[in-house]
C-alpha cells in the first residue's frame, strides 16, 4: 500500500473553520471512489502541527488520478508518505496542470452575498465525481441562479463550457463585461456576441450574452473552443433556452431565505427568498435540459427547508437523490441564520409529465428570524 497526504490551501478554512475540515474529508471520500487503484482510509491528520487529509492506495496514482485529486477544492501540495529511518518523510508528488483559466478569476470580485470559491469549487467536484461525466472533456456546465456567476468561473477553470442563467439584469451584465475584460487581460482569443430572445406573445425575453473562448488562434482555427454565456432571464425558462438534454451538470446556490432572492412567477418584483418556490417554479425545466446520468447540486438553507422535504420534492420531479453515506455530512454552520447543506441527485430517465403536488404558501418573512446581518463584503 502507498499512503498519501493532501495539505491544504491556506485560505481553505477562512470561512467556516472546523467545518471546513469535515467538508474536505467529504469531499475527498467522493473523489477516492473514482480512482483507477483501490483506495481507503480517507483520513485527518496532524503532522508537525500541519494539517492533511490523507488516505491509502493499493498502487501509485495515475495521470487521471492525479487530476482529480488536483482539482479537489483543498489541495495545495500532494504528499507521498515515506517511512525511512523512524521518520515520516513527504515525498513531492506532482500536481495536474489542469487550469483551463487563471484560477485567480473566482475571488477578483467582491460583493454583497458572494458565495465563497472555494465552497463553490466543492460543491462543482462533488457534482461532477457524483456522475460518469467525471472523465469526460467536453462538459456543459449549468448554473440557473448564477448571480455575478462565481460557479460560470470556477467551471471555466476546470475547462467546461459554462453557462449561466440571472434574473437580475445588472449582475448579469457585470458578469459578462468582467469575463470579458478579463479576457483582454490573460491575452485570450475571444469573440463575443449579444442576442435578443423572446416567447410567443412576449411570454418571455430574455438577453444572451455569448463568449466564444480559445487558448490561441490555431484553437479558433480548429474550433477548439470554450463558451461563457450569461443569460439575463428566468431560471424557470431553461427549456426555452436550452435544448433537451444538454448539461452533464446543473449546481446552483439556492435563496438562503434571509437575504437573496430569486425567480418566481407569483410575486410582481419576479423575486423570491422562498428556495422551496424557486423549486417547484423550475425544477421540471431543469430536469428537462440534464442529460441522463448527469447531476444537479444544490446548497441551501436548511432551516428554511428541510432536507427530507427537499428529498422528495426532487423525487417528484424525476430526480433521484443521493440521500445517504458522505451524502449526508455535508451540513455546515455559516452564521445564525445560515446553516448551509447540499444535496445531489442525479437524472435516470427523461421525466414524464405528472402530477405535482404544489407547495404550501410561504411567508418569507416569517420563514426564519436572523439575528445577525451579513456583512456587505462577508463570503457565504
Amino acid at each position: 500500500m502507498k499512503n498519501y497526504a493532501i495539505l491544504a490551501t491556506s485560505s481553505h478554512n477562512r470561512v467556516y473553520f472546523e467545518s471546513s475540515k469535515k467538508l474536505a474529508l467529504c469531499e475527498l471520500t467522493v473523489a477516492l471512489s473514482k480512482m483507477s487503484v483501490e483506495c481507503v482510509e480517507p483520513t485527518s491528520f496532524e503532522l508537525a502541527n500541519i494539517f492533511y487529509l490523507g488516505f491509502s492506495a493499493s498502487d501509485s496514482l495515475s495521470e487521471t488520478d492525479l487530476k482529480i485529486m488536483s482539482k479537489l477544492s483543498f489541495c495545495y501540495a500532494i504528499f507521498e508518505i515515506i517511512e525511512a529511518h523512524e521518520k515520516k518523510l513527504l515525498s513531492p508528488v506532482a500536481k495536474s496542470n489542469y487550469e483551463y483559466i487563471n484560477p485567480s478569476i473566482s475571488s477578483i470580485l467582491k460583493y454583497q452575498g458572494k458565495t465563497n470559491e472555494v465552497f463553490t469549487r466543492m460543491l462543482l467536484n462533488i457534482a461532477m465525481l457524483s456522475t460518469e461525466f467525471y472523465n469526460d472533456d467536453d462538459i456543459n456546465l449549468l448554473d440557473p441562479i448564477a448571480g455575478k456567476g462565481t460557479t460560470l468561473y470556477e467551471g471555466l477553470v476546470a475547462g467546461y463550457n459554462c453557462y449561466g442563467i440571472e434574473v437580475a439584469v445588472k449582475p448579469s451584465a457585470e458578469s459578462y463585461h468582467f469575463m470579458k475584460k478579463f479576457l483582454e487581460i490573460e491575452k485570450f482569443r475571444h469573440n463575443t456576441k449579444i442576442e435578443r430572445q423572446s416567447g410567443p406573445n412576449k411570454s418571455f425575453t430574455a438577453t444572451r450574452h455569448i463568449i466564444e473562448i480559445g487558448k490561441s488562434k490555431a484553437d479558433f482555427k480548429e474550433r477548439n473552443t470554450k463558451f461563457f454565456e450569461m443569460i439575463t432571464g428566468n431560471g424557470a425558462h431553461a427549456n426555452k433556452f436550452f435544448r433537451k438534454n444538454f448539461f452533464n451538470l446543473i449546481v446552483g446556490d439556492l435563496p438562503y431565505g434571509v437575504q437573496h432572492g430569486n425567480v418566481s412567477n407569483e410575486k410582481p418584483s419576479g423575486m423570491t427568498r422562498s428556495p422551496k418556490e424557486l423549486l417547484f417554479n423550475c425544477l421540471r425545466q431543469w430536469n428537462y435540459v440534464l442529460k441522463v446520468g448527469g447531476a444537479i447540486a444544490l446548497s441551501w438553507n436548511s432551516f428554511v427547508l428541510k432536507r427530507e422535504e427537499f428529498v422528495e420534492i426532487l423525487e417528484q420531479f424525476g430526480f433521484t437523490p443521493l440521500n445517504e453515506g458522505v451524502y449526508l455530512e455535508l451540513e455546515h454552520r455559516v452564521d445564525q441564520a445560515i446553516k448551509r447543506d447540499i444535496i445531489v441527485a442525479i437524472k435516470k430517465e427523461n421525466f414524464e409529465r405528472k402530477e405535482i403536488k404544489e407547495p404550501e404558501v410561504i411567508q418569507d418573512s416569517e420563514e426564519i428570524q436572523a439575528t445577525e446581518e451579513i456583512n456587505e463584503n462577508q463570503e457565504i
